[in-house]
This record gives structure tokens, sequence and C-alpha cells, in this order.
């Protein structure tokens, strides 16, 4: 790559992450001017029927299942790139894990901080007691988010993933899982490691089948076009 079009692909990259980054920085600020449990008091307080059913079902996203998808798109656009997918949804679960295991390990959630009778259950939401910091679901939201945001270099597509990630975050504080700390520090672990993994991939000299992929097969390429060239002819 010449230093023209690094420096091109460096730009776009600034260009395309800043969001993320005044909301993590955002999330920083926040977590700190808070005070713990109250963040969880007034999210989950304000809850309606329909919240319920939203933030249940955003949560999802969450799930590190996601990656699924998104390293099969990233193997018919390059293969280094479906590398750094795993290599980021690997890197942060483990980082999750060992913050959660070893560093802080049975670190109060909100329903044992706070206790049952100020929290709002929402139904078919397990919420657990311990291993609270930080907040896994939302790390992969945001791992996922900002890897999209990289892959397709589109700014609509970054803030529309940035908006869901934080949607999931916002979600792991009514659901009674998390308080907001817990919430900005996965933010972080997921954006990071997606961010390492891309730079590893994308500013360094790779074998030449890393930038080779996948691509839709012949016959059915050419069943396309000779539909619609069946269909011009009609």
């Amino acid at each position: 790559m010449t230093k023209p079009v690094k420096t091109s692909f460096i730009a776009s990259e600034l260009s395309i992450t800043r969001p993320y980054r005044l909301v993590l920085i955002f999330l920083f600020i926040a977590s700190l001017c808070v005070d713990k449990g109250m963040d969880v008091l007034w999210i989950n307080g304000h809850y309606t029927v329909w919240l319920d059913s939203f933030f249940k079902t955003i949560t999802n996203l969450g799930d590190g299942l996601i990656f699924i998808p998104i390293t099969l798109l990233a193997l018919f656009i390059r293969f280094r790139y479906a590398i750094a997918a795993v290599a980021a949804s690997v890197a942060h679960g483990l980082l999750i894990s060992l913050f959660k295991r070893l560093l802080f390990p049975g670190l109060e959630r909100p329903r044992k901080f706070l206790g049952d009778d100020l929290i709002h259950f929402v139904s078919g939401i397990d919420v657990h007691n311990a291993n609270s910091f930080p907040s896994g679901h939302t790390a992969t939201a945001f791992c996922a988010a900002l890897f999209l945001a990289l892959l397709s270099r589109n700014k609509v597509i970054g803030i529309f993933a940035l908006l869901l990630a934080t949607l999931v975050g916002y979600s792991r504080i009514y659901l009674a899982q998390h308080f907001l700390i817990d919430v900005a520090a996965g933010a972080v672990i997921g954006s990071f490691t997606t961010y390492i993994a891309w730079q590893i991939v994308e500013f360094n000299t790779l074998p030449a089948w890393m930038n080779r992929k996948l691509n839709i097969p012949s016959a059915f390429t050419n069943h396309k076009s000779q539909t619609l060239r069946l269909k011009v002819k009609r």
C-alpha cells in the first residue's frame, strides 16, 4: 500500500470512528458522574410494556452469534477481514472473561446491589446476581458495530450500527443486568479489540491469499444474467 493511499485510508478511518470515540468518552464521563445504582433505578424505573418487549429483543444483538453473519459477509470482501472478525470476537470474549472471572470475580449486579423490591423485572429475562463488570453483551455489540463500520467504510452504516450498539448497552441497564460503568467498560473493550484487529490486517504485509475472497458461484450468476436477458427480450 503506497503512502498516499495509506494516508487516505487512515483519514477515512478516523472519520468513521469519530462517532464511536465521542460515544465512548460520553459513556466514560457519565459513568463517573452518576452514582452506582441511581443509573439503574432511573432507567429501569421508566418502563412500559412496549419498552419491555423492545429491549428484551434488541439485547440479543449483543449475543456472540452476531459474528457468524458478519464473518460470512467478510469472506466475500477479503479473507483478511474475516480473520479480523474472528480475532476480534475471540479477543473481546477472552478479555471479558478475564475481567469477570479473575480481576473482578463475583462483583454484584443491580439485583443483588439494590434488592428485588426496587427493580422492575421483565418477563422472560433471567436476571443474574454476580459477575457484573464489564457488560459482555455491550462489548460484543460495540465490537460488531465498529467492525461493520470499518468494513463498509460508510458513515451511515457506521452510525446506524453505533445506534444499535448503544441501544444494546442501554438495554442491559433497563433489564437490570448491569450498571452504567459496566456498559461503558464493555463498550471500550469491544471497540478496542476490533480496532486493534483491524489495524493488524489492514496496515501490515500479509500473505497473498488473505487478499482473496469468496465469489458467488458462476453457475448462479450465469443463471441470474440469463433470466435478466429473457426479461429484457420480453
